[in-house]
């Protein structure tokens, strides 16, 4: 279908409506019955999602029969599962004990670095502030050692039906991906038969415009964290900072969130540092340092690689996106912000482009802005 075709103001007004319904509802105590209804079976649509990619992998690229594409990919998602669990959950696990002890004996007195003079007004002033700050929030990390111990023991009930949760969206996605051409199908002769052909082609158009963004986004900024998680453990190795693998999993998945990822990673990772050698405050200038280097060389080299121009918009908008959508949803929308706002900006230029076209505008300001001719 040509993009120039479709009317984007009526689809940008149903989105905008089911937004404003959306929010409304998930603030209420009806979202809560709702929410308990739907997430096993969305969970489970993600699920599918994710792995329909590797299950047409086998079933294009080496020509495998769907049923047995998805029992290889079944097979491949456990075995890295049991694989994670035994590698990575361990050495987490005895890191955040660890941790929790460690906090329970450190003085987080931070007196004597008032016997460092910097022979300059200014910069003891700030080393004041920063006794003043940083003391009272660290003593109560202390306080907060036994409450925090409480509550992962009463966290446990939740968490075993969380991961019975995932179990059961997990069985459904296998029948998702199963059923898949069925459900498309369905889906299909549904639309068309309630909404009008020229509607039924917007929607249709914007899905798989979305499929095409998300995953791009999606495939690339995951291969990219995992870069920059294996990347940084590997130099905290090298340095011996403690809870390398702890912090180093922090900085990976913190850096699925664009722009501010890095910072929300490098705050745990500072006190963590901090934490394990008190006595030595310096070494966690050296960790913020090293994750510094390591986001510069992400963003400059690694991310650029990976992802292409895959977000196809600039710092000003992922921003905004990355703020908007962290205010509205918290980190998972922060996360998924962007990929929404590339959805929304495209269709949006498209229509734009589309409008000029017809009044004869065809090049209008194209020099000014940062629009790739089709």
């Amino acid at each position: 279908m040509n993009p120039k075709d479709i009317k984007i103001g009526l689809l940008v007004k149903w989105v905008a409506v089911a937004t404003i319904v959306f929010l409304l509802i998930s603030h209420t105590s009806i979202w809560k019955i709702i929410s308990a209804g739907i997430s096993p079976v969305l969970s489970a649509f993600v699920f599918a999602y994710i792995l329909d990619y590797i299950v047409r992998f086998f079933e294009k690229k080496l020509k495998v029969p769907r049923s047995l594409s998805i029992l290889i990919t079944m097979t491949i998602v456990i075995i890295t599962l049991i694989l994670l669990g035994v590698v990575i959950v361990p050495g987490v696990l005895n890191a955040v004990a660890s941790l929790i002890n460690a906090i329970g004996k450190v003085d987080f007195n931070l007196e004597y670095l008032k016997n460092f003079d910097f022979d300059n007004f200014y910069l003891n002033e700030i080393q004041q502030a920063l006794i003043d700050t940083v003391t009272p929030i660290l003593q109560k990390l202390t306080n907060a050692t036994g409450t925090a111990i409480l509550m992962i023991v009463s966290e446990i009930q939740k968490i075993t039906s969380g991961v019975i949760s995932i179990i059961v969206s997990f069985v459904i996605s296998i029948y998702m991906l199963g059923e898949k051409k069925d459900l498309v199908a369905r889906i299909k002769r549904m639309a068309y038969a309630y909404f009008t052909d020229e509607k039924t082609d917007q929607i249709f158009y914007t899905f798989k415009l979305a499929n095409k963004i998300f995953k791009a986004f999606f495939l690339g900024k995951l291969l990219d964290s995992t870069i920059i998680g294996i990347l940084a453990y590997l130099i905290f190795r090298i340095f011996n900072f403690e809870y390398a693998l702890l912090i180093a999993l922090i900085i990976g998945i913190t850096n699925m969130i664009p722009y501010f990822g890095p910072f929300i990673g490098a705050v745990p990772a500072g006190i963590i540092t901090f934490v394990a050698n008190p006595s030595h405050p310096v070494s966690v200038l050296w960790m913020l340092l090293i994750i510094l280097i390591i986001q510069q060389l992400d963003g400059l080299v690694i991310g650029p690689f990976i992802l292409g121009d895959s977000v196809g918009v600039n710092a000003f908008w992922i921003i905004l996106a990355v703020t908007v959508g962290g205010a509205t949803f918290g980190l998972l929308g922060m996360f998924l912000g962007v990929p929404v706002s590339v959805l929304v900006k495209t269709l949006i230029e498209e229509d734009v482009e589309r409008k000029l076209a017809f009044k004869g505008y065809n090049d209008m300001e194209t020099t000014a802005l940062r629009i790739k001719k089709k």
